[in-house]
């Protein structure tokens, strides 16, 4: 039988499944109570619930244009009247071809990587914000190893420059561009929540924000 969990005893996957409603009822309703009573759980839900409703609100890219005029062009040929109807009548190249290229069109529409926008910090919880990035690793430059110590070494004198990231993502503090990194504290339950301009590296750059978890 499954324990009910426990206040502070609430991994980030088990909150995921609660937000994506993987979870059974009951096991629903015991996750969802023992979030009440914890602050840092109740954030991410938040986080979760925010960065979900940023995604649902992203709209269908449009069929490229080249694609759109040659289907328009099949169907247009196709319409034309024919001087010599034949009595069976045959898949016609342009049809075939135009139907390909619809196909073509509808899957790459459906499964291109959509950028998802800049996460908005504006009354967010910083210590939500960093624990609902975990796993995402869209920090863009600062993704090598060698730029993102530079960069920490250069702004951020608190935190260790080869600190390892745990997730990542772009983001909007106060109007201005930054990217947020959740890095590991070095010990049990230690976190960093970093926020910095978007060029920054080993010459420098500006510090949005900064704070440690659990010490």
């Amino acid at each position: 039988m499954t324990r009910p969990p426990e206040r502070g005893d609430l991994p980030l996957d088990l909150l995921a499944d609660l937000d994506a409603g993987l979870l059974e009822e009951t096991r629903a309703a015991e996750v969802r109570a023992a979030a009440a009573e914890d602050t840092d759980a109740r954030g991410v839900l938040d986080a979760l619930a925010t960065t979900r409703a940023e995604l649902g609100a992203l709209a269908d890219p449009p069929v490229p244009a080249d694609l759109a005029a040659r289907w328009d062009a099949a169907l247009a040929a196709e319409a034309a009247p024919r001087r010599q109807p034949r009595r069976r009548r045959r898949a016609r190249p342009a049809l075939v071809a135009a139907a390909a290229l619809a196909a073509a069109a509808v899957a790459g529409v459906l499964w291109a990587p959509r950028e998802p926008p800049p996460m908005s910090l504006d009354g967010v919880d910083l210590v939500a914000a960093g624990l609902g990035v975990r796993d995402d690793f869209d920090v863009g430059d600062l993704a090598d190893p060698a730029r993102r110590a530079g960069c920490l070494g250069a702004v951020a004198p608190g935190v260790p420059p080869d600190a390892p990231l745990l997730g990542g993502r772009d983001v909007v503090l106060d109007g201005h561009a930054g990217v947020l990194m959740l890095l590991s504290g070095g010990e049990v339950g230690r976190l960093h929540v970093v926020v910095v301009a978007p060029g920054c590296g080993p010459d420098g750059g500006a510090l949005l924000r900064a704070l440690t978890i659990g010490g």
